[in-house]
């Protein structure tokens, strides 16, 4: 490591250094050690720091991560920022955190105290809420099982759910609403007045999937694995598939922040929406509401446990525990 440079970087020293297209190391600090490299041509910066206290926790910024490296000299965090179009701001950053340890705070306590001045920078990773978790693990449960039948092309331009289409599966001779739950009862939120609504000489049938979370089972299953399941099934459709996933919110540089792990509870279920099921759907509603059109938004929840489940036709059956013939 070079011993030069301990002051702070201006932003046209930084811009000759990337410019220069060689890596630059530099030394910032000297107690704690603290030595910052630049690397042109992967557009990143490096703090080197010896490892004192706990690894800091960056598993939701898009931009950092912190490593811990064992070199001769003895065990080295590394902080690493990716300074793409933000060179200064990244190393702004880093500079603010060597302020930090110079002062004798560790690291994690460092990171804690800049990532507020530097929220853009760092982008913080968000991921889906849980119940829009388990709903798309359902949807994608179900979308596996159908390429079985289907094959993947008839599979993945069934799966319409993602498009904000009223059902979440548009098969040949059946329309489906998948609804996942976490609940020791079969109860699923239902989103709006059309979701159990049949579409005009289409049956519609209601595939009911219960979840668990898995613990330590060896066999759990995360939506991450289900994504990359699915993902090694096609082929032709990548593009879609990949499309479909986006507009659900799913990012792949997120998959490390869905942690949770999922076994089936029970056997998926499939209930026929007829008129006997207990839906609210906007023709009832029309029916019996005074002044109907003054409802524009209905949710709740159905708790369909005490039905008796059916044996839905085609490409559902095989899901359900039924046959396909």
């Amino acid at each position: 490591m070079r011993d030069d440079d301990r002051e702070h970087l201006t932003a046209e020293t930084l811009e000759t250094y990337f410019g220069a297209n060689v890596v630059v190391n530099l030394r910032l600090a000297d107690e704690p050690e603290c030595h910052l490299r630049i690397d042109p041509s992967v557009q990143r910066l490096q703090l080197w720091t010896p490892a004192a206290g706990p690894e800091p926790d960056v598993t939701a910024m898009d931009r950092v991560s912190v490593t811990t490296e064992q070199v001769d000299r003895g065990t080295w965090f590394v902080l690493e920022v990716d300074a793409a179009g933000s060179h200064y701001e990244a190393y702004s950053l880093i500079a603010a955190v060597v302020d930090d340890l110079t002062a004798g705070r560790l690291l994690h306590v460092a990171m804690a105290r800049s990532v507020e001045s530097f929220k853009e920078l760092l982008a913080n990773r968000q991921r889906l809420s849980e119940e829009k978790t388990i709903g798309l693990l359902g949807e994608l449960l179900l979308l596996d099982s159908v390429i079985d039948l289907l094959g993947e092309t008839s599979a993945v331009l069934a799966w319409v759910g993602p498009d904000s289409e009223e059902h979440d599966f548009v098969l040949a001779d059946v329309d489906a609403e998948v609804k996942t739950t976490l609940s020791e009862r079969r109860i699923h939120r239902i989103g709006t007045e059309t979701q159990l609504q049949p579409s005009p000489h289409r049956p519609l049938w209601l595939v009911s999937i219960q979840l668990t979370r898995a613990g330590d089972a060896g066999d759990g299953f995360g939506l991450s694995d289900v994504v990359g399941r699915v993902r090694t099934r096609i082929q032709a459709q990548t593009d879609a598939f990949a499309g479909h996933l986006r507009s659900v919110g799913w990012r792949d540089g997120d998959a490390d922040l869905y942690r949770e792990r999922y076994l089936l509870r029970s056997r998926p279920a499939a209930y026929f929406v007829d008129e006997a099921f207990p839906a609210l759907t906007r023709r009832r509603i029309d029916g019996v509401v005074p002044q109907p059109e003054l409802v524009t938004t209905v949710s709740y929840r159905v708790d369909v446990s005490s039905l008796v489940p059916g044996s839905p036709p085609g490409a559902l059956a095989p899901f359900v525990g039924g046959s396909s013939e």
